[in-house]
């Protein structure tokens, strides 16, 4: 039998769920860290005293930034609060810790559009309309939170609500543990690994292994002295964290609801044998979406997520390093999804790409860091959209094309605390027209802005 069939049976589901191995010094890469306990932390002006049982920490995240994918609206000047994250953290024992971070932005999904006079818009529900329950269109958001080409989130994290991660941790000995709620999934390099603030200047890669969702895993890690060397592992969690990035729209269900009953299963390993090589590398097996035979629809099915993901980093000194990214992943709906909505001979969607880049920074005083990085991002744009419109023969959309980026940044940063950050992308999008970006009809069709990006993002964290 193979191995995508065993994981979708509803029996495995309680197994698998009790199971799940991570990279701790990974999965805590991607979150805001707690002063120690015992310290006073200024909490943007408010004087918390930590200790053991309750650690707090906050990040705040600004930005400014010009975007063409939203200038047909005249919304490509934009300035926007993106996070503003609390955190507690803590121990209920000598094995037992918690962690709740919560971000009171939420604003990352997509929203269900109401179209526009010569657009066309992949998340107008009328795509679907007659084959499922009637969704309204968001007549402020809809045209503006498109997809992740189309956007003026700053977050690229989908949230419970304002709930970012809450999860518990149980120590089971001194190098393996067992965490259990919600967290981010230690796929790739974190954008501040690589130099990127918001969703705005980070490369596509990083934004599509950014997922955060319910689930269990299990970690281990060998470390030599303070400092992690190896950490391997295997997850477990509810799947659907990723839907949208594939258009999987499911009428726009919360995307916190678990709508198969498949669980998505993980492997990630992590290797550090001295402090210049980060060497790390992630497997993704799952679903999102669930067919539902009642209400056929291309937009609302079980679709394929899985994602082969290695990273590099080399930091041969203080001041430089060299970093990239490998991505495969496997995306459109299943056969017998398929084969619902009439179209019996789809396979998955392979969607492979890669980024690589340079970062150099030099102190300047014995608290103030200047830098800056160039990175180049090339990645196929297939995906469940492109294949169905390239299937229905509409707006000249063909598979295999390739959206590529070229970012430069330059930062100043001050006791790792605060940065200030500027930005540049230039931006090849094969297909922006299929973003509600340019008209698709009527006498200026298919041209428009560049969806080229610049700006600036300020971030402040606690100690």
């Amino acid at each position: 039998m193979p191995v995508s069939t065993r994981f979708v049976q509803p029996r495995s589901l309680t197994a698998i769920l009790l199971f799940g191995l991570v990279t701790a010094s990974a999965a805590f890469a991607q979150e805001p860290k707690p002063a120690p306990a015992g310290d006073t932390v200024d909490l943007f002006g408010l004087k918390v005293t930590q200790n053991e049982r309750f650690k707090f920490g906050g990040e705040f995240i600004a930005g400014w930034s010009h975007d063409g994918a939203q200038a047909a609206l005249g919304l490509e000047k934009q300035g926007r609060v993106g996070m503003a994250i609390l955190s507690l953290g803590g121990k209920v024992s000598n094995r037992v810790r918690y962690y709740v971070s919560v971000n009171p932005v939420s604003e990352t999904n997509s929203r269900p559009a109401c179209g526009e006079k010569d657009f066309f818009f992949p998340n107008d529900p009328r795509l679907f309309a007659g084959t499922g329950p009637i969704v309204p269109c968001d007549p402020e958001d809809g045209l503006k939170r498109v997809d992740t080409y189309n956007t003026f989130s700053l977050d690229y994290i989908t949230q419970q609500g304002i709930l970012r991660e809450g999860y518990i941790d149980w120590g089971l000995s001194d190098s393996v543990s067992l965490r259990g709620g919600r967290f981010i999934l230690p796929i790739g390099f974190a954008p501040r690994d690589v130099g990127a603030a918001t969703a705005k200047d980070m490369t596509r890669i990083t934004r599509l292994n950014a997922e955060a969702n319910y689930g269990a895993m299990l970690a281990y890690s060998a470390r030599r002295g303070d400092r992690p060397v190896f950490d391997l592992g295997v997850m477990a969690v509810l799947g659907d964290g990723n839907r949208e990035k594939d258009y999987d729209w499911f009428y726009f269900v919360n995307t916190s609801l678990d709508t198969n009953s498949a669980v998505t299963v993980a492997a990630s390993m992590r290797l550090m044998p001295f402090k210049a090589l980060d060497l790390r590398a992630a497997y993704k097996k799952g679903y999102t979406g669930s067919k539902v035979e009642r209400l056929p629809s291309y937009w609302a099915s079980k679709r394929n997520d899985d994602a082969l993901v290695v990273s590099l980093k080399l930091s041969p000194t203080s001041w430089a390093s060299i970093f990239g990214e490998y991505a495969k992943y496997r995306w459109g709906p299943t056969l017998t999804s398929g084969e619902l909505v009439g179209l019996p001979d789809l396979a998955g969607i392979d969607k492979p790409g890669y980024y690589m880049g340079l970062q150099l920074e030099a102190p300047i005083t014995s608290e103030i860091r200047l830098g800056g990085s160039v990175t180049r991002e090339e990645l196929t744009r297939d995906d469940s959209l492109i294949q169905y419109l390239t299937l229905n023969h509409l707006y000249g959309v063909s598979m295999g094309k390739k959206d590529r980026e070229l970012i430069v940044r330059g930062f100043v940063d001050v006791n790792r605390l605060v940065n200030v950050s500027f930005f540049w992308m230039d931006v090849s999008n094969p297909f922006p027209w299929v973003s509600g970006s340019w008209p698709v009809t009527g006498p200026v069709a298919f041209t428009g802005r560049a969806p080229d990006r610049v700006g600036v993002t300020v971030s402040l964290r606690t100690p």
